[in-house]
């Protein structure tokens, strides 16, 4: 019950930032406009191939901080193919299932881990993901002379429900809570846990340079900070996808979000109109490459989806 309100919920948010979109399309899109500024880029080539390097970068830290979290039992070509599988995954389809595919290719292709040690790893590493957009936005608004208040009752609600699940989890999963904790302090002990944050971190730092690097070549005014706030305000917006790569969710955000550092409407769409190209371009070229080097079929990964239970929520 609890998981169908929570789906309900997030369904009706994500088809009002659909309308949105919809709504921001019919009034600000203009074709020749797009066209222009995508010859535009091309003009650059230079910035093009920065642009790449640092998405790839950008992959590259995301993996290193999961084989660090594993203690390095997991090799490095692994976890960069899970993560590249789940971008690719991801970005064909309206249902997120990339992290189940990135577990799964982590189990099966290194065996010595146990599949509850790869669900686990890519959940808290998700959830670091999360803190870090978020604690990076929280900076951005702040840094920027955002106005903005957080309602008090959220505040009280996010504490209620926190401590509700710790509250549950001990008495009907204590030995799973155990168990998983004590893997998060192995984990994050001293510098290890450091390094893990710093990667994370580095590595959402460096996605941004696929919007800096864009709105430089359209000669744009934007600083690498700015890209670095919009970028996260996006991303963590992804959470309500029901498109395939989050399409209409990742305009509808990074509008918002451009604007709070002066662009306009239109401009911002056309922004996230060629950025978002930009990513599906390299979802599909990296997915293709992923897929040469370990071939998933679809049935394993529709066999994998049964397994598990997933749904689309």
């Amino acid at each position: 019950m609890k998981a169908s309100f929570k789906g309900r919920v997030k369904l009706i948010i994500a088809v009002l930032i659909l309308i949105g979109f919809i709504v921001l399309t019919l009034h600000y899109f203009d074709g020749e406009y797009v066209w222009n500024s995508l010859i535009k880029l091309f003009h650059h080539p230079f910035l093009m191939v920065l642009i790449f390097i640092v998405y790839w970068m950008s992959f590259c830290f995301k993996a290193m901080a999961w084989k660090l979290y594993l203690q390095g039992r997991a090799r490095f070509s692994t976890c960069l193919l899970g993560i590249l599988y789940s971008l690719f995954v991801n970005h064909l389809i309206p249902i997120k299932i990339g992290d189940l595919v990135r577990m799964k290719i982590l189990s099966m292709r290194d065996c010595h881990i146990k599949n509850e040690e790869a669900i686990h790893s890519v959940i808290v590493l998700r959830i670091l993901d999360m803190l870090s957009l978020i604690g990076i936005t929280l900076i951005g608004l702040l840094s920027l002379e955002v106005r903005f208040v957080i309602p008090f009752w959220t505040i009280i609600l996010g504490i209620v429900i926190c401590s509700l699940t710790l509250l549950i989890m001990k008495k009907y999963a204590r030995e799973f809570l155990k168990r998983h904790v004590s893997l998060f302090k192995h984990a994050f002990l001293g510098k290890n846990g450091f390094v893990i944050i710093f990667m994370t971190v580095i590595s959402w730092t460096l996605e941004a340079g696929v919007l800096y690097f864009t709105v430089i070549a359209l000669s744009g005014d934007l600083s690498f900070w700015e890209a670095v706030f919009a970028n996260s305000v996006t991303i963590a917006g992804q959470v309500f996808q029901i498109t395939p790569g989050g399409i209409a969710n990742y305009e509808s955000f990074l509008v918002f979000a451009l604007s709070v550092v002066g662009f306009t409407v239109k401009d911002g769409y056309t922004i996230a109109i060629l950025t978002h190209a930009i990513k599906f371009f390299f979802s599909y070229l990296v997915g293709a490459v992923a897929f040469v080097k370990y071939p998933i079929s679809l049935k394993t990964v529709k066999e994998w989806i049964k397994v598990r239970g997933v749904t689309e929520k």
